[in-house]
Protein backbone atom coordinates (compact mmCIF):
# COMPACT_ATOMS: atom_id res chain seq x y z
CA UNK A 1 0.00 0.00 0.00
CA UNK A 2 2.96 2.33 0.49
CA UNK A 3 3.30 2.62 -3.29
CA UNK A 4 -0.11 4.28 -3.64
CA UNK A 5 -0.32 8.06 -3.30
CA UNK A 6 -4.03 8.85 -2.81
CA UNK A 7 -3.49 12.27 -4.36
CA UNK A 8 -2.26 10.77 -7.67
CA UNK A 9 -3.88 8.57 -10.29
CA UNK A 10 -2.56 5.02 -10.34
CA UNK A 11 -3.13 1.95 -12.49
CA UNK A 12 -4.79 -1.31 -11.50
CA UNK A 13 -3.91 -4.53 -13.27
CA UNK A 14 -6.08 -7.61 -13.64
CA UNK A 15 -6.34 -10.93 -11.83
CA UNK A 16 -6.70 -12.50 -8.41
CA UNK A 17 -3.75 -10.62 -6.88
CA UNK A 18 -5.16 -7.27 -7.98
CA UNK A 19 -8.65 -8.22 -6.81
CA UNK A 20 -7.20 -8.80 -3.33
CA UNK A 21 -5.43 -5.42 -3.56
CA UNK A 22 -8.65 -3.64 -4.57
CA UNK A 23 -10.41 -4.97 -1.47
CA UNK A 24 -7.49 -3.80 0.67
CA UNK A 25 -7.59 -0.35 -0.96
CA UNK A 26 -11.30 -0.22 -0.19
CA UNK A 27 -10.67 -0.94 3.50
CA UNK A 28 -7.67 1.36 3.90
CA UNK A 29 -8.86 4.35 1.88
CA UNK A 30 -12.47 4.33 0.68
CA UNK A 31 -14.03 3.29 3.98
CA UNK A 32 -12.01 6.04 5.67
CA UNK A 33 -13.41 8.69 3.32
CA UNK A 34 -10.38 9.04 1.04
CA UNK A 35 -11.41 9.25 -2.63
CA UNK A 36 -9.16 7.50 -5.16
CA UNK A 37 -8.80 7.72 -8.93
CA UNK A 38 -7.40 4.84 -10.95
CA UNK A 39 -7.00 3.58 -14.50
CA UNK A 40 -8.22 0.04 -15.08
CA UNK A 41 -6.82 -2.66 -17.37
CA UNK A 42 -9.98 -4.74 -17.82
CA UNK A 43 -13.74 -4.84 -17.45
CA UNK A 44 -13.28 -7.26 -14.56
CA UNK A 45 -11.11 -4.78 -12.65
CA UNK A 46 -13.38 -1.86 -13.53
CA UNK A 47 -16.47 -3.66 -12.27
CA UNK A 48 -14.89 -4.63 -8.95
CA UNK A 49 -13.20 -1.28 -8.36
CA UNK A 50 -16.29 0.81 -9.08
CA UNK A 51 -18.45 -1.46 -6.93
CA UNK A 52 -16.10 -0.66 -4.02
CA UNK A 53 -16.06 3.08 -4.58
CA UNK A 54 -12.85 3.57 -6.57
CA UNK A 55 -13.30 6.09 -9.38
CA UNK A 56 -12.07 4.71 -12.71
CA UNK A 57 -10.58 7.27 -15.09
CA UNK A 58 -10.10 6.89 -18.84
CA UNK A 59 -6.41 6.52 -19.71
CA UNK A 60 -6.69 9.23 -22.39
CA UNK A 61 -7.63 11.73 -19.68
CA UNK A 62 -4.37 11.15 -17.79
CA UNK A 63 -1.03 12.76 -18.66
CA UNK A 64 1.04 10.20 -16.76
CA UNK A 65 0.37 7.51 -14.19
CA UNK A 66 2.35 7.52 -10.98
CA UNK A 67 2.38 3.74 -10.60
CA UNK A 68 0.69 0.59 -11.91
CA UNK A 69 0.25 -2.38 -9.59
CA UNK A 70 -0.29 -5.76 -11.20
CA UNK A 71 0.43 -9.46 -10.91
CA UNK A 72 2.31 -11.81 -13.23
CA UNK A 73 2.22 -15.45 -14.30
CA UNK A 74 6.02 -15.82 -14.29
CA UNK A 75 8.99 -13.66 -13.30
CA UNK A 76 12.62 -14.41 -14.22
CA UNK A 77 15.78 -13.18 -12.43
CA UNK A 78 15.95 -10.09 -14.68
CA UNK A 79 12.35 -9.18 -13.74
CA UNK A 80 11.09 -10.08 -17.21
CA UNK A 81 7.50 -11.29 -17.06
CA UNK A 82 4.93 -13.49 -18.67
CA UNK A 83 1.52 -11.88 -18.27
CA UNK A 84 -1.87 -12.44 -19.83
CA UNK A 85 -3.19 -15.45 -17.96
CA UNK A 86 -6.21 -13.32 -17.12
CA UNK A 87 -6.68 -12.31 -20.75
CA UNK A 88 -5.88 -8.59 -20.33
CA UNK A 89 -2.31 -8.43 -21.64
CA UNK A 90 -2.94 -5.74 -24.27
CA UNK A 91 -4.57 -3.27 -21.90
CA UNK A 92 -2.09 -4.14 -19.15
CA UNK A 93 0.88 -3.41 -21.40
CA UNK A 94 -0.60 -0.13 -22.66
CA UNK A 95 -1.28 1.09 -19.13
CA UNK A 96 2.13 -0.07 -17.86
CA UNK A 97 3.87 1.76 -20.71
CA UNK A 98 2.19 5.02 -19.61
CA UNK A 99 3.33 4.74 -15.99
CA UNK A 100 6.41 5.95 -14.13
CA UNK A 101 6.75 2.53 -12.52
CA UNK A 102 5.26 -0.95 -12.73
CA UNK A 103 5.04 -2.78 -9.41
CA UNK A 104 4.47 -6.54 -9.69
CA UNK A 105 3.11 -8.57 -6.77
CA UNK A 106 3.49 -12.36 -6.90
CA UNK A 107 3.95 -15.35 -4.64
CA UNK A 108 7.18 -17.32 -4.69
CA UNK A 109 5.75 -19.97 -7.03
CA UNK A 110 5.81 -17.43 -9.88
CA UNK A 111 9.60 -16.95 -9.68
CA UNK A 112 11.41 -19.03 -12.32
CA UNK A 113 14.95 -19.33 -13.67
CA UNK A 114 13.69 -19.19 -17.27
CA UNK A 115 10.31 -18.07 -18.59
CA UNK A 116 8.13 -20.49 -20.52
CA UNK A 117 6.59 -23.15 -18.29
CA UNK A 118 3.48 -20.98 -18.21
CA UNK A 119 1.99 -20.84 -21.72
CA UNK A 120 2.85 -17.56 -23.42
CA UNK A 121 -0.30 -15.59 -24.36
CA UNK A 122 -0.37 -13.88 -27.75
CA UNK A 123 -3.34 -11.66 -28.61
CA UNK A 124 -4.43 -11.84 -32.27
CA UNK A 125 -7.24 -10.37 -34.36
CA UNK A 126 -10.20 -12.59 -35.12
CA UNK A 127 -9.99 -12.19 -38.90
CA UNK A 128 -7.77 -14.89 -40.38
CA UNK A 129 -6.90 -16.22 -36.94
CA UNK A 130 -6.25 -19.77 -38.14
CA UNK A 131 -3.73 -18.46 -40.68
CA UNK A 132 -2.13 -16.26 -38.01
CA UNK A 133 -1.83 -19.34 -35.81
CA UNK A 134 -0.10 -21.23 -38.66
CA UNK A 135 2.31 -18.31 -39.19
CA UNK A 136 3.19 -18.32 -35.50
CA UNK A 137 3.85 -22.06 -35.60
CA UNK A 138 6.16 -21.66 -38.60
CA UNK A 139 8.02 -18.83 -36.88
CA UNK A 140 8.49 -20.88 -33.71
CA UNK A 141 9.90 -23.78 -35.72
CA UNK A 142 12.30 -21.40 -37.45
CA UNK A 143 13.52 -20.32 -34.00
CA UNK A 144 14.28 -23.90 -33.03
CA UNK A 145 11.21 -24.84 -31.04
CA UNK A 146 10.47 -28.50 -31.82
CA UNK A 147 6.82 -29.21 -32.67
CA UNK A 148 5.49 -26.16 -30.77
CA UNK A 149 1.97 -26.45 -29.42
CA UNK A 150 -0.16 -23.38 -30.12
CA UNK A 151 -3.78 -23.43 -28.93
CA UNK A 152 -6.69 -21.02 -28.93
CA UNK A 153 -7.73 -20.08 -25.43
CA UNK A 154 -11.25 -21.28 -24.76
CA UNK A 155 -14.21 -19.97 -22.80
CA UNK A 156 -16.61 -22.90 -22.42
CA UNK A 157 -17.04 -24.29 -25.95
CA UNK A 158 -16.07 -21.08 -27.75
CA UNK A 159 -12.82 -19.24 -28.36
CA UNK A 160 -12.02 -16.76 -25.58
CA UNK A 161 -12.59 -13.14 -26.64
CA UNK A 162 -10.69 -10.31 -24.95
CA UNK A 163 -12.13 -6.95 -23.89
CA UNK A 164 -10.79 -5.61 -27.20
CA UNK A 165 -12.62 -8.40 -29.12
CA UNK A 166 -9.50 -10.31 -30.06
CA UNK A 167 -8.53 -13.97 -29.60
CA UNK A 168 -5.68 -15.29 -27.45
CA UNK A 169 -3.30 -17.99 -28.62
CA UNK A 170 -1.39 -19.78 -25.86
CA UNK A 171 2.12 -20.88 -26.83
CA UNK A 172 3.26 -23.97 -24.92
CA UNK A 173 7.04 -23.64 -25.21
CA UNK A 174 8.29 -25.10 -21.91
CA UNK A 175 11.31 -22.76 -21.92
CA UNK A 176 12.01 -19.38 -23.52
CA UNK A 177 15.74 -18.82 -23.91
CA UNK A 178 15.61 -15.47 -25.74
CA UNK A 179 12.47 -13.54 -24.68
CA UNK A 180 13.39 -10.35 -26.52
CA UNK A 181 13.97 -12.00 -29.90
CA UNK A 182 10.84 -14.11 -29.51
CA UNK A 183 8.69 -11.09 -28.67
CA UNK A 184 10.04 -8.96 -31.51
CA UNK A 185 9.58 -11.78 -34.00
CA UNK A 186 6.01 -12.52 -32.97
CA UNK A 187 5.09 -8.84 -33.22
CA UNK A 188 6.27 -8.83 -36.84
CA UNK A 189 3.60 -11.38 -37.79
CA UNK A 190 0.63 -9.64 -39.39
CA UNK A 191 -2.44 -10.07 -37.19
CA UNK A 192 -0.54 -10.33 -33.91
CA UNK A 193 -1.73 -7.50 -31.67
CA UNK A 194 0.45 -7.99 -28.59
CA UNK A 195 2.62 -10.57 -26.84
CA UNK A 196 2.50 -11.44 -23.15
CA UNK A 197 6.23 -10.90 -22.63
CA UNK A 198 6.87 -7.80 -20.50
CA UNK A 199 10.59 -7.20 -20.96
CA UNK A 200 12.45 -4.53 -18.95
CA UNK A 201 9.14 -3.08 -17.75
CA UNK A 202 8.90 -4.06 -14.08
CA UNK A 203 10.34 -1.50 -11.67
CA UNK A 204 9.94 -3.69 -8.58
CA UNK A 205 8.74 -7.21 -7.90
CA UNK A 206 7.25 -7.92 -4.47
CA UNK A 207 7.41 -11.61 -3.64
CA UNK A 208 5.05 -12.80 -0.92
CA UNK A 209 5.93 -15.83 1.19
CA UNK A 210 3.64 -18.29 2.95
CA UNK A 211 4.67 -16.94 6.38
CA UNK A 212 3.42 -13.45 5.48
CA UNK A 213 6.85 -11.96 4.85
CA UNK A 214 7.85 -10.46 1.53
CA UNK A 215 10.95 -9.75 -0.50
CA UNK A 216 11.42 -6.90 -2.98
CA UNK A 217 13.66 -7.28 -6.03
Amino acid sequence: MEFIDPMKIFGLGTGSTVNFLIHKIHRNYILKGQPLNAVSTSRETTNLATSLGINIVDLDQVDELDVVIDGADEVDPEKNLIKGGGGALLMEKIVASCSKQLIIIVDSSKIVSNLGKFPLPVEVVQFGSERIKASIERFLISMGYQMPKVTFRRAASNKYVTDQYNYILDLHLDEILDPNTLSLGLLQIVGVVEVGLFIDMASKVIIGNDDGSCKVI
